[in-house]
Protein backbone atom coordinates (compact mmCIF):
# COMPACT_ATOMS: atom_id res chain seq x y z
CA UNK A 1 0.00 0.00 0.00
CA UNK A 2 1.11 3.69 -0.77
CA UNK A 3 2.47 5.52 2.04
CA UNK A 4 -0.32 7.91 0.60
CA UNK A 5 -3.01 6.33 1.23
CA UNK A 6 -2.00 5.86 5.00
CA UNK A 7 -5.21 7.10 6.30
CA UNK A 8 -7.25 4.79 4.07
CA UNK A 9 -5.60 2.04 6.57
CA UNK A 10 -6.22 4.04 9.84
CA UNK A 11 -9.81 3.81 9.07
CA UNK A 12 -10.15 0.25 8.20
CA UNK A 13 -7.69 -0.81 11.70
CA UNK A 14 -7.45 2.28 13.56
CA UNK A 15 -4.51 4.99 14.39
CA UNK A 16 -2.69 2.81 16.75
CA UNK A 17 -2.33 -0.27 14.51
CA UNK A 18 -1.44 1.82 11.92
CA UNK A 19 1.17 3.68 13.48
CA UNK A 20 2.74 0.05 14.56
CA UNK A 21 2.12 -1.21 10.56
CA UNK A 22 4.31 2.21 9.87
CA UNK A 23 7.26 2.10 12.18
CA UNK A 24 7.70 -1.92 11.07
CA UNK A 25 7.59 -0.99 7.15
CA UNK A 26 9.58 2.06 7.41
CA UNK A 27 12.30 0.78 9.22
CA UNK A 28 15.84 0.76 7.84
CA UNK A 29 17.25 -2.17 10.03
CA UNK A 30 20.45 -2.61 8.99
CA UNK A 31 21.01 1.43 10.67
CA UNK A 32 18.62 0.46 13.50
CA UNK A 33 19.10 -3.02 14.78
CA UNK A 34 22.42 -2.34 15.91
CA UNK A 35 21.67 -0.29 18.67
CA UNK A 36 17.64 -1.93 19.23
CA UNK A 37 17.36 -2.51 23.05
CA UNK A 38 19.79 0.40 23.64
CA UNK A 39 17.70 3.26 26.34
CA UNK A 40 19.02 5.83 24.31
CA UNK A 41 18.23 4.00 20.57
CA UNK A 42 17.58 5.57 17.71
CA UNK A 43 15.57 4.51 15.26
CA UNK A 44 15.80 5.24 11.24
CA UNK A 45 12.90 5.83 9.04
CA UNK A 46 14.05 4.27 5.56
CA UNK A 47 10.95 6.53 3.84
CA UNK A 48 11.98 9.70 5.18
CA UNK A 49 15.76 9.81 6.20
CA UNK A 50 14.15 10.99 9.62
CA UNK A 51 16.06 9.34 12.99
CA UNK A 52 14.14 9.74 16.12
CA UNK A 53 13.16 7.91 19.39
CA UNK A 54 9.92 6.21 19.52
CA UNK A 55 7.96 6.21 22.48
CA UNK A 56 8.49 3.02 24.50
CA UNK A 57 4.69 1.80 23.97
CA UNK A 58 5.92 1.65 20.38
CA UNK A 59 9.00 0.45 20.54
CA UNK A 60 7.76 -3.07 22.33
CA UNK A 61 5.11 -3.11 19.72
CA UNK A 62 7.89 -3.14 16.99
CA UNK A 63 9.88 -5.20 18.87
CA UNK A 64 7.00 -8.02 19.39
CA UNK A 65 5.75 -7.45 15.47
CA UNK A 66 9.49 -7.74 14.28
CA UNK A 67 10.05 -11.18 16.86
CA UNK A 68 6.68 -12.92 15.40
CA UNK A 69 7.64 -12.27 11.64
CA UNK A 70 11.03 -13.45 12.06
CA UNK A 71 10.22 -16.67 14.30
CA UNK A 72 7.74 -17.81 12.12
CA UNK A 73 9.91 -17.71 8.91
CA UNK A 74 12.54 -19.17 11.05
CA UNK A 75 10.20 -21.78 12.12
CA UNK A 76 9.05 -22.90 8.81
CA UNK A 77 12.31 -22.28 6.91
CA UNK A 78 15.68 -24.41 8.46
CA UNK A 79 17.81 -23.03 6.11
CA UNK A 80 16.62 -19.69 6.85
CA UNK A 81 16.84 -20.86 10.77
CA UNK A 82 20.77 -21.92 10.13
CA UNK A 83 22.03 -18.87 8.53
CA UNK A 84 20.25 -16.32 10.22
CA UNK A 85 19.62 -17.88 13.54
CA UNK A 86 22.93 -16.42 15.42
CA UNK A 87 22.35 -12.94 14.09
CA UNK A 88 18.06 -13.44 14.94
CA UNK A 89 19.00 -14.49 18.75
CA UNK A 90 21.78 -11.78 19.37
CA UNK A 91 19.34 -9.61 18.02
CA UNK A 92 16.52 -10.71 19.92
CA UNK A 93 18.98 -11.27 23.40
CA UNK A 94 19.69 -7.22 23.03
CA UNK A 95 16.10 -6.83 22.63
CA UNK A 96 14.58 -8.82 25.47
CA UNK A 97 13.55 -5.78 27.50
CA UNK A 98 11.26 -5.42 24.93
CA UNK A 99 9.89 -8.48 24.23
CA UNK A 100 7.02 -9.98 26.40
CA UNK A 101 8.19 -13.26 27.83
CA UNK A 102 6.33 -15.43 25.45
CA UNK A 103 7.96 -14.29 22.36
CA UNK A 104 11.87 -14.24 24.24
CA UNK A 105 10.94 -18.37 25.10
CA UNK A 106 9.33 -18.56 21.43
CA UNK A 107 12.85 -16.88 20.24
CA UNK A 108 15.66 -18.63 22.34
CA UNK A 109 13.52 -21.80 21.87
CA UNK A 110 13.50 -21.54 17.79
CA UNK A 111 16.83 -19.86 17.24
CA UNK A 112 19.29 -21.15 20.18
CA UNK A 113 21.09 -23.93 19.17
CA UNK A 114 20.15 -27.33 20.76
CA UNK A 115 22.80 -29.07 22.88
CA UNK A 116 21.86 -31.81 21.00
CA UNK A 117 22.72 -30.87 17.84
CA UNK A 118 25.10 -32.00 15.74
CA UNK A 119 26.95 -30.61 12.44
Amino acid sequence: MPLGRRGELVAVIGAEAEAIVYLYASCDRKATCPALGDPDAVFHDRFTGRAHTPEPRLLRDFAELSAANELDLARLDPALRRRRGPELLALFTRCRPLLSRPAWLDGHAILAPSPLARD
